[in-house]
């Protein structure tokens, strides 16, 4: 049944705008996002049926591997012999009959089954239907509770609700915990038993069902132009659904960040309350200079001249200049002016000894600076709930390469650093081997450094297990995972 054809649905409607978006990515390594905003500027569906595209094509890539593990159970077809948009077409049906209670079933299998014969691949249409009506029969009841005691035969959908199937379908948790878990939460095997070696079952669990949470949108109340309090009235008073958390403001339900009041005024910027928790780690006062080694997109570096009054001098570097100028945008519509970005050589990796002319020319004129943020490119494990499909792109020889660059560019930010100066060294990976023994192996290596606080949050949904050491954490639905860690060098 493989046709090798490049075979794309009209967008027309919300379910072939999904996969299309599926099958662009499976195919190009396209982000989902990226698709969907170009076939919305193309094709103008409403509002209705762009969540709807959005929900079908991002929260299918979210549980990936459970729907392909049930692909497997209930085809006759060998799994690499479905053809690439049939997949799809498969994907998504089975993502609404599991995971979308609302979504009534003959409208799943219905339109997947139009799918199919739109696709003109001689048997696809049967062969879809087949499957999708069989799972169908076998499913239970939807929205029941999640029943630990029936955990092969309940899969999770959210706040602990379940799909239960009349049999066992998954595989027994006793006998291979991380083969279970990947099944049931659609993670990587090898990233599931990465994460029981560090964490525990029990943080495993939050993890994985904080990663398959639709994130919610929080918001960083920009200090110098007003308070949260105002701003919530002006979201409500909107018909927005919000609520206030200590400093930060939690949207209900999705949003585009520009739609809502106060955006073009600069009053917010979108970012998680753990990022949010990152810049005060340095506790910045005016009048600083402080060098942000990874600058792009910005909000770290945003917070901490919102921190300093927008007094000082804050030098935002990054190696690509369309993301420098979206600081710049971002600055611009903030208020801030106390913020300088700089470009940054890419062949700097390769010389760490050399330092780029435009920033060596700045500490030659004004010395080294009191603090240094690295916020380091990471695996994205501790936001894998917003970047969907980095789950899978990731390998364990992939993180290790990271770690050797993220201690390449704690070393570079160590030399550029004044004594009694601090470095905030931070990812959003919740891997210890990008944050706890980067560290290690940083000290090890510097004695005039040493650790003066860190901090880790694991991703978390509905306010459980999965923080630390912010007790606030637990007053929100959903917050990101995260590490951080301050610095002091003491001696020369």
């Amino acid at each position: 049944m493989v046709n090798k054809r490049q075979i794309l649905l009209q967008n027309d409607t919300a379910r072939n705008i999904a996969v299309n978006c599926l099958f662009t990515w499976s195919g190009k390594g396209k982000w989902i996002q990226e698709t969907l905003e170009e076939i919305f500027s193309s094709s103008m569906p409403d509002d209705r049926d762009r969540r709807l595209a959005q929900e079908l094509a991002l929260g299918t890539c979210r549980h990936l591997i459970t729907l392909d593990y049930l692909i497997g159970k209930y085809s006759k077809r060998h799994f690499r012999k479905i053809d690439p948009i049939v997949l799809q077409i498969l994907r998504v049906g089975l993502y609404q009959l599991i995971y979308l209670e609302r979504t009534p079933d003959f409208a799943a299998v219905n339109e997947a089954v139009r799918q199919g014969q739109m696709i003109k691949i001689r048997g696809a249409d049967t062969f879809i239907n087949g499957i999708l009506r069989t799972v169908q029969r076998d499913i239970e009841a939807l929205g029941v509770d999640y029943n630990t005691t029936q955990l092969r035969s309940i899969i999770w959908t959210g706040k602990n609700l379940g799909c239960r199937f009349k049999r066992d379908i998954l595989p027994d948790p006793r006998k291979n915990p991380a083969k279970y878990y990947s099944q049931a939460y659609s993670h990587p095997p090898w990233l599931v038993e990465r994460w029981l070696k560090q964490y525990g079952e029990d943080n495993v669990i939050d993890i994985c069902q904080a990663d398959n949470t639709r994130p919610l949108l929080t918001l960083r109340v920009n200090r110098l132009r007003g308070e949260a309090e105002d701003l919530l009235i002006r979201l409500t008073e909107a018909g927005f659904q919000a609520r206030q958390i200590d400093k930060a403001i939690q949207l209900s339900q999705p949003a585009n960040p520009v739609d809502l009041p106060g955006f073009q005024e600069g009053l917010f910027s979108v970012q998680d309350f753990t990022a949010q928790s990152v810049a005060p780690m340095l506790v910045p006062v005016p009048g600083q200079r402080i060098l942000d080694l990874c600058g792009a997109p910005g909000g770290k570096t945003t917070h901490l001249a919102e921190l300093m009054g927008d007094e000082g001098i804050l030098v935002a570097c990054d190696i690509n200049s369309e993301k420098l100028t979206l600081i710049q945008e971002n600055c611009r519509r903030l208020g801030l002016k106390s913020i300088q970005t700089c470009l940054i050589d890419d062949k700097w990796e390769k010389d760490p000894e050399k330092l780029p002319e435009n920033l060596s020319q700045l500490i030659k004129q004004d010395g080294q600076f009191d603090s240094i943020l690295i916020d380091a490119p990471c695996s994205n494990t501790g936001v894998l709930a917003r970047r969907v499909e980095a789950r899978y792109d990731l390998s364990p020889s992939a993180i290790q390469d990271l770690a050797r660059k993220q201690l390449a560019l704690l070393q570079k930010g160590a030399g550029l650093t004044r004594k009694n100066g601090k470095v905030l060294y931070s990812t959003c990976s919740i891997d210890k081997r990008e944050n706890e023994l980067v560290i290690q192996e940083f000290l090890k290596a510097n004695p005039a450094y040493r650790l003066i606080e860190e901090s880790l949050t694991l991703p978390c949904a509905q306010g459980a297990k999965a923080q630390i050491d912010k007790p606030d954490l637990e007053k929100l639905e959903y917050h990101d995972g995260g590490y951080a860690a301050i610095l002091k060098k003491t001696e020369e």
